[in-house]
């Protein structure tokens, strides 16, 4: 999935609507690589307690893999020139 700009609210709203029904989930996290000359790619996924990504049945992650070519002031301050945000 290619987006101009990746927003803070696009983020909540993905982890609420699209929360699989699992009893392994316990909250999300969004994974970027920052400075790259193409954009963002991102990684928005779906985790356990342990911060460990909850699988489906066929061994693939539940979450989505998306490249934008920005992301809001929000989510850049929260990013803090990490890499990782935790959403609980």
């Amino acid at each position: 999935m290619q987006l101009k700009k990746l927003t803070f609210d696009e983020v909540v709203r993905y982890f609420v609507e699209e929360r699989p029904d699992v009893p392994q989930v316990h909250h999300g996290a969004l994974l970027t690589r920052q400075g790259l000359s193409y954009g963002f790619p991102c990684l928005q996924l779906f985790v356990d307690r342990d911060n460990k990504p909850c699988l489906r049945p066929s061994g693939e992650p539940y979450g989505r893999f998306l490249v934008t070519k920005e992301l809001d002031g929000e989510l850049l301050g929260m990013f803090g020139g990490r890499e990782l945000i935790i959403f609980e």
